[in-house]
């Protein structure tokens, strides 16, 4: 059922002008966050962190609506990924900051660059590549196999490279050390393994994937998002975010994730609403 669906939505994208398809998704999403409890819920405790001490649950409520409205819209975007979703958001698109990735380049090492569940992450992503860098993501395996096709599918249309999970780690060095960029997304929450950061005000467990690969593969890491602004699209490019000798050690990886998430958090400040966490990103402190 989901893979048709794609294939409907996709023929719908192409059929009908953008602002009718958002209009569409902006009128369906409320009727899927009353329907789709678990994931309802989940948001709307991520929010209540995000607003931190003393939050009101209705104001976390009201924010968590909007996200999945906005998730709504992020869907449309994702049917249009090969099919000319590029160029309609190269002619609505301020990006700030493709100087801080050029710079990183100009190193002469691969750059790991990251981001999160905010915005439209495979947007931000196939916009790198159009501009000329050869771009990797890891693609998680999606159910049934021929969506994943699909979708995996849509990705190399735009430009991009996909790694499949099970061979992300040494791929994923290999690429680095040839002075390719690797997308990744930091914000994984898992339950019992990871790296331990503090995020919002409370200590939560994350993969340390994209620390680990930066400090072995010597990768320049760059973050950057690209979100929504009424119907146009806003992008930004951070510095780089370094590392110093004093991090070296045992606890590098940690110390950089950390870093990581402090710069991601921020951006979530910006655009809470543009955060589409449905999982608990805080099972209990770590």
């Amino acid at each position: 059922m989901i893979y048709w669906g794609h294939r409907l939505g996709t023929v719908l994208t192409r059929w009908f002008p953008l602002w009718l398809t958002y209009g569409i998704a902006a009128t369906f999403s409320p009727l899927v966050f009353l329907i789709w409890r678990d994931k309802r819920e989940r948001a709307i405790e991520n929010m209540l962190q995000v607003l931190g001490p003393g939050a009101d649950r209705q104001a976390a409520r009201r924010l968590a609506l909007r996200s999945f409205v906005n998730y709504g819209k992020y869907v449309v975007d994702m049917l249009c990924l090969g099919g000319g979703a590029i160029s309609i958001a190269d002619r609505r698109l301020t990006v700030d900051g493709w100087e801080h990735l050029d710079a990183a380049f100009q190193k002469g090492k691969g750059i790991v660059f990251i981001g999160g569940h905010i915005g439209n992450s495979d947007l931000g992503a196939a916009l790198i590549a159009q501009r000329g860098y050869p771009v990797n993501v890891i693609a998680d395996p999606l159910s049934p196999p021929r969506w994943d096709q699909l979708v995996q599918q849509a990705r190399q249309a735009a430009g991009l490279r996909v790694i499949p999970m099970g061979s992300a780690i040494f791929r994923s060095l290999r690429v680095l050390r040839e002075r390719q960029v690797l997308a990744l997304l930091l914000d994984r929450p898992t339950h019992d393994q990871g790296v331990t950061i503090e995020f919002f005000g409370r200590r939560t467990r994350v993969p340390g994937g994209a620390a680990a690969l930066a400090v072995r593969s010597g990768a320049s890491v760059v973050g950057g998002y690209i979100v929504r602004s009424g119907n146009r699209y806003v992008a930004a490019i951070s510095p780089e975010i370094s590392r110093s000798e004093d991090d070296a050690g045992d606890d590098e990886v940690q110390i950089l994730t950390q870093r990581l998430f402090s710069w991601l958090e921020q951006v979530i400040r910006k655009y809470p609403d543009q955060w589409f966490m449905f999982r608990s990103m805080w099972p209990s402190d770590a």
